[in-house]
């Protein structure tokens, strides 16, 4: 059996538009007794949650979905590590700017800084959301091997941003414009204990970045085909979306979500879960049964 994962980024960033993407979509899916995991943005850009944001995500955990923590401002693509794909295929510019700021962007990457910002952040959760958050999304996948010795410090001991395809933003006008899928072999295809006993939850792939509602069809189709393929590799998978790339399309984003929910009814034996659910019922530890490779550099 697999259970899939809805996961959405970047809550408690944007204004009202964002905050009604956020209340829309909960309600869609409570009518399909879906629930979702909403990653937020705790300070956003060094500010305080809005009163709106905070009401919109309370009124989300009172429904049954899930709030985990997604960096502490997400100021930049380098809160918690250098640039990293697939955000670089999304913005290559990231690249030059790194290198542009490296000597002062390096010095963030200490255990010590990191745990501070991820403890501010769960500090925040706890006081405004009434949260303990327990699994970590780093800002735009950027991570560094501090950042997860800083974790198991601050007590969370699951982390998800490795994506095993991000063959979803090929539609953008500087990449390929093939919607096909196309799987990295190089880290596991299922949950694995990485640096400092972290478990990370590798994600699927992400179906609605904005302007991906022109060629709805191809990525329903490539999102059918990404979830027959990951129930014969993990027993967890996990689809990303944003909060902008779901206002942006709101019938792109609803038709994907039922089309993948009936893909999954006709496989038969797989289901659907926010990540509280699987930490609590420890499905995540008893899922990663595999070691992750050293591939950061940092």
């Amino acid at each position: 059996m697999t259970t899939f994962v809805w996961t959405v980024d970047d809550a408690g960033m944007g204004g009202s538009t964002m905050v009604e993407a956020v209340r829309r979509f909960c309600r869609f899916l409570e009518t399909r007794e879906l629930r979702v995991t909403w990653f937020v943005v705790p300070k956003p850009k060094s500010e305080p949650l809005l009163d709106e944001w905070k009401g919109v995500l309370q009124e989300a955990r009172d429904a049954g979905h899930d709030l985990q923590l997604h960096g502490l401002t997400h100021e930049d693509c380098f809160e918690f590590g250098p640039p990293a794909w697939p955000a670089t295929t999304i913005r290559p510019q990231y690249l030059d700017e790194f290198a542009q700021h490296r000597d002062e962007l390096m010095q963030r990457y200490t255990v010590e800084h990191l745990q501070a910002r991820i403890e501010e952040g769960i500090a925040i959760f706890e006081r405004e959301l009434g949260v303990h958050p327990t699994v970590f999304r780093a800002p735009c996948g950027a991570i560094s091997k501090p950042m997860f010795e800083a974790l198991r410090r601050a007590g969370i001991a699951y982390h998800t941003c490795q994506y095993i395809s991000g063959s979803g933003y090929e539609h953008l006008p500087h990449n390929s414009g093939l919607i096909r899928q196309q799987w990295t072999e190089a880290i596991p295809h299922r949950p694995y204990r990485w640096y400092a006993g972290i478990i990370e939850v590798p994600i699927l792939n992400e179906y609605t970045w904005r302007g991906v509602g022109a060629r709805s069809g191809e990525f329903i189709a490539l999102a059918q085909q990404d979830v027959e393929r990951i129930v014969q590799a993990s027993p967890v998978a996990v689809i990303l979306m944003h909060t902008h790339g779901i206002a942006d399309d709101y019938n792109h984003a609803f038709r994907l979500v039922d089309a993948v929910v009936e893909h999954v009814a006709r496989l038969s034996g797989h289901g659907f879960a926010t990540f509280g659910e699987l930490v609590r019922a420890g499905r995540l530890d008893s899922a990663a049964t595999v070691a992750g490779p050293d591939t950061l550099a940092l």
